[in-house]
């Protein structure tokens, strides 16, 4: 089975570089057709298209536009070839989970051009499930985050580039912070919030890019956990870590889903962390790190939440 999934995942990753590619090409060549009118004994060449509701039309002349023709068919050939590459991502997205694909492609092009970010967010779940034997719940989520320190201390790479052969296209959020997306999955990039609250981005220049500032991200740099795979390495939190860090945001989200989704995660890798005493003992040596008010919601959630915890969290 796991050739098979590998083999899927090429192939899912092969015809999204080609939907990119034939995107690409298609965007450079004209749209509609050619029809010709013959008036008296000459005939007259027209290029036509549609732009949304109206038939566009541009006369041509009397003689014939073979190279706009060519042009013209070359596109529709490669539309044709789109909608099949649709089709086949569409039967792979079935098979395997698309979003591994994704992150996981997305992880090693940034370890191999050493752009230095942390992931973050829901995808750490299945890093944690993979790599640490926990047994956690699989949350689908078309985000995928990574955490960048600002100021950035690293070589200057344009991520735009390093993306856009995987499919991704730029785009920008109300604050003016920068998200690269797919169609179906959302890469974007946070930062810690520094002194008093801001709506602006935080400009990351060696990267190209501008990331959302947002509380309590600093402590996630605190005793990353670095995950080896073949040809590629990256970072994520440390579980107790990421944990705590979700219960202090869990407090502070307006939306009820995204909160729900917060306890989840948090109460899985809790139960995942009580079973190693190793763990338990970092968890508790950590969280005497921070600021007593943070301790306290922390140490309040764990006894609501989690029975029975070790005596040492209370």
């Amino acid at each position: 089975m796991a050739v098979v999934r590998k083999t899927l995942e090429e192939n899912y990753i092969f015809f999204v570089r080609e939907l990119t590619r034939i995107s690409e090409e298609i965007s450079k060549l004209p749209r509609g057709s050619v029809s010709a009118k013959k008036i008296g004994k000459s005939t007259y060449y027209y290029h036509q298209w549609r732009e949304g509701k109206q038939v566009k039309s541009v006369s041509l002349g009397l003689g014939s536009p073979s190279d706009l023709i060519k042009d013209i068919n070359r596109r529709k050939t490669l539309e044709n070839q789109r909608r099949d590459i649709l089709e086949n991502i569409a039967v792979i997205a079935k098979a395997i989970d698309i979003q591994g694909v994704t992150a996981e492609e997305i992880m090693k092009v940034f370890s191999q051009n050493d752009i230095r970010v942390t992931l973050i967010g829901s995808y750490c779940l299945s890093a944690l499930k993979e790599n640490m034997g926990f047994h956690l719940p699989t949350i689908k989520t078309q985000d995928i985050d990574f955490l960048v320190k600002a100021p950035y201390k690293g070589k200057e790479v344009d991520i735009e580039s390093v993306l856009e052969p995987l499919g991704f296209s730029i785009g920008f959020n109300p604050d003016g912070s920068t998200y690269f997306t797919n169609g179906v999955f959302k890469v974007e990039f946070l930062t810690p919030e520094k002194g008093k609250a801001i709506d602006k981005a935080v400009s990351i220049k060696p990267l190209k890019i501008k990331a959302m500032p947002l509380r309590y991200l600093e402590m996630l740099f605190d005793q990353q956990v670095k995950i080896e795979k073949e040809g590629y390495t990256f970072l994520i939190p440390s579980p107790w870590i990421f944990a705590y860090h979700k219960i202090l945001i869990s407090k502070k989200r307006k939306s009820s889903d995204k909160k729900e989704k917060d306890i989840l995660q948090v109460n899985a890798i809790l139960r995942e962390i009580f079973k190693r005493p190793e763990m338990v003992k970092n968890a508790v040596l950590y969280l005497e790190t921070l600021p007593p008010k943070w301790r306290k919601n922390i140490r309040t959630y764990i006894a609501e939440h989690i029975p029975k915890v070790p005596s040492l969290l209370h």
